[in-house]
This record gives structure tokens, C-alpha cells and sequence, in this order.
């Protein structure tokens, strides 16, 4: 359990000195409250069968869900908030966190659960990670300050659509355009969508997400793949799609370009995003909240703005600077008798050119 929780900015006190906020990993005792508290999606692999959620938390350690309980006046137990590590590459190098509330708090306030969650989460004893990503809905102050304040820094900014069911009644799909094709992911194709993901993403983005094509593949889901432009010498990627897990939500998958907008993504996207759309259960598009042009195209094909949502990333990796290395001397230690012992002598002078 976390240290005596810390007063925040005055809206972190608790109302009761004997609150029964505990945090403790998801167990089969508790999985009943995570599965009465809130229907969890149909579309969640683990949504029949939550043997296999434990199993996957236990087993193969790839995912940790840790959730806050707290007593009501039976003493019963009661659910209040969750939160899923995710691990992002096989290295299990970066680890994500996904906060879901179920219950609104009775005895303590919510910014101390959020507070004992993430911290809990942050010193997880299999989640043990240097780097870790955590998103955030862009309106929720209080998540992104105690975010801000545990060391994490804005990366990106996205958009999350969702399909708007009224455009596919009557609508038909349309063709790609001529020389265009969907590839969906395997093997072949996972090599370059991972650079298309690269190419999308800062420099610190992807120290922190430290993937291999390897890693898309294993978290790939359907839909992911990629929009190629057919030429006689060599084909090009003009989009693609990459899964974004998000813990018990619906699937989302996050829309790719280049660096460099591309016209033909104009008439070439549409017929992709609209089969995209007819999928069961359709996914969420996650979308670059500065990139306008592709938002009027995912618009124009049936998807509406939800809310934007921020991601933040953090290193726990030490810089070189704030550590002192062993086996280095100062510099005035290491000139020795090559320091000049009385004051330079001045440089002659040749005189003006005459």
C-alpha cells in the first residue's frame, strides 16, 4: 500500500480520517465486483470468459489490473475505480495505464483515488518498467494534474471518433480507386506500418515505446492493415491502421499517414473507412487532434467526434547529468603540470601591410 496520501491542491481531503480506500491486484474474489459494477464490453476478448482475463494477468504477465475498494455500511465491498497495465512490446519495456471509474467515492475524495491508484500502478511489482504511457481524457483536470505531478509529459493530442449508425443505413460501399488495395496486418505488412507509426511519432515518443514490428502484430485486431498505392516500379503506403488497446473499451484503432499529405488519401480513404465502419463491433478512430485535413475525411465517412484525449509519456531512466559517475576526475585534476605555471606570454604582431 502507497505512504499517507498527500494534500492536493486542497481538493484532495478526504472526508472521513477513517476511510477504507484500499488498492489491491485483481483476484478471483474480486472479479464478481469488476464484472457487476459496469457491463463490460461485448467486444472485449475476455468479456465471456473472465477466467481468462486472470489468467492472462497471472500467467503470462503481460497485463496487471489493479482496482480501488472501498467498505460501504455493510462492510461490503464496492468497486470504485480500476486501472489496466498494459504491457507494449514483448520486452515489456513500456507499460500503459488506463483508468476506468465505476462508483463515485463515499468516504474519500475522488483525486485520492486517482492518486492511490496510479501510485500503486507506478510501484506494481510485475509492471516494473522504465518507460510508461498513460492517456487521458483532455477535460479531466484533475487526472492530467496528478499525471503532470508524477513525472509524465504531454506527447499528443487525439481525437476519438465513433460511427455515426444513422451513415450506414442505405449507404453502399464503394470501390477503392483504381491501383489502390487494403492489406490487412501479418508479418509482411507489420514492417511497415511500424515505420509509418515511427514516422508519426516524436523522437521521444518512440524511445519510450521501444517496438518492433513483432509487437504490432501481437496486439494487432481486425481492421488493422494498410492503404497501398499500386505502381509499375514499387508500391507506396498512403494510411494505415494500428490497434490502440484501451482497457474493458470498445477496439480502437489509431489512423496513420506520412509526414507529407498526400492528395490521393482524399478519394483513396473513404471506401476504407467506410468498410472500416461496418465492422462488428466497429472500432473507435483515434486521430491526430492537429492534423485538420484527415479529420474532414474521417467525417465524410460517417464518423463522429466523441471527446480528445491526451497522451502523456514518462521516463524513469536517470540522466547522466544527475548522477555522479564513478571513475571521473575532475578537469583541473586531470591537466596536471600541463597548466602553464606563470601568465601566457602576448602574440607578436607583423604590423599593418603597407
Amino acid at each position: 500500500m502507497s505512504d499517507t496520501l498527500k494534500t492536493y491542491g486542497g481538493r484532495d481531503v478526504d472526508q472521513a480520517s477513517g476511510s477504507s480506500l484500499r488498492v489491491e491486484a485483481l483476484s478471483a474474489a474480486n472479479l464478481r465486483l469488476l464484472l457487476t459494477s459496469a457491463e463490460v464490453s461485448s467486444s472485449n476478448q475476455w468479456a465471456d470468459q473472465p477466467q481468462a482475463m486472470i489468467l492472462q494477468s497471472w500467467l503470462l504477465r503481460k497485463l496487471r489490473v489493479l482496482v480501488a475498494l472501498e467498505q460501504d455500511e455493510t462492510r461490503a465491498d464496492q468497486l470504485l475505480s480500476l486501472v489496466v497495465l498494459r504491457s507494449l512490446n514483448r520486452r515489456r519495456s513500456c507499460w500503459q495505464l488506463e483508468l476506468e471509474e465505476r462508483v463515485e467515492p463515499r468516504c474519500t475524495s475522488r483525486i485520492s483515488v486517482i492518486r492511490q491508484l496510479l501510485h500503486e500502478a507506478l510501484s506494481d511489482g510485475v509492471a516494473r518498467s522504465q518507460s510508461w504511457l498513460i492517456s487521458c481524457d483532455s477535460n479531466d483536470q484533475d487526472q492530467l494534474d496528478l499525471s503532470r505531478e508524477l513525472g509524465f509529459q504531454p506527447l499528443r493530442r487525439l481525437g476519438i471518433w465513433r460511427v455515426d449508425p444513422s451513415s450506414l443505413s442505405g449507404a453502399s460501399i464503394s470501390e477503392l480507386p483504381p491501383n489502390c488495395r487494403w492489406r490487412p496486418l501479418d508479418n509482411s505488412t507489420a514492417r511497415q506500418l511500424l515505420a509509418l507509426e515511427q514516422a508519426c511519432c516524436s523522437t521521444h515518443h518512440r524511445q519510450l515505446l521501444d517496438r518492433q514490428w513483432q509487437d504490432l502484430v501481437d496486439q494487432g485486431s481486425k481492421g488493422c492493415g494498410l492503404l497501398e498505392q499500386i505502381d509499375s516500379d514499387q508500391n507506396q503506403v498512403l494510411a494505415g491502421l494500428v490497434a490502440r488497446p484501451s482497457g474493458f473499451a470498445t477496439p480502437r484503432l489509431e489512423l496513420l499517414r506520412g509526414l507529407a499529405w498526400d492528395e490521393r488519401l482524399t478519394e483513396a480513404l473513404p471506401p476504407a473507412l467506410k468498410r472500416l465502419a461496418r465492422l462488428q463491433p466497429a472500432p473507435e478512430l483515434l486521430v491526430d487532434g492537429e492534423d485538420d485535413r484527415l479529420q474532414t475525411i474521417v467525417q465524410r465517412s460517417g464518423f463522429q467526434l466523441q471527446h480528445t484525449q491526451l497522451v502523456l509519456g514518462r521516463s524513469l531512466w536517470r540522466k547522466l547529468g544527475s548522477r555522479e559517475l564513478s571513475g571521473l576526475r575532475p578537469l583541473e585534476s586531470m591537466l596536471g603540470r600541463l597548466q602553464p605555471q606563470q601568465p601566457p606570454l602576448p602574440t607578436p604582431t607583423l604590423g599593418r601591410d603597407r
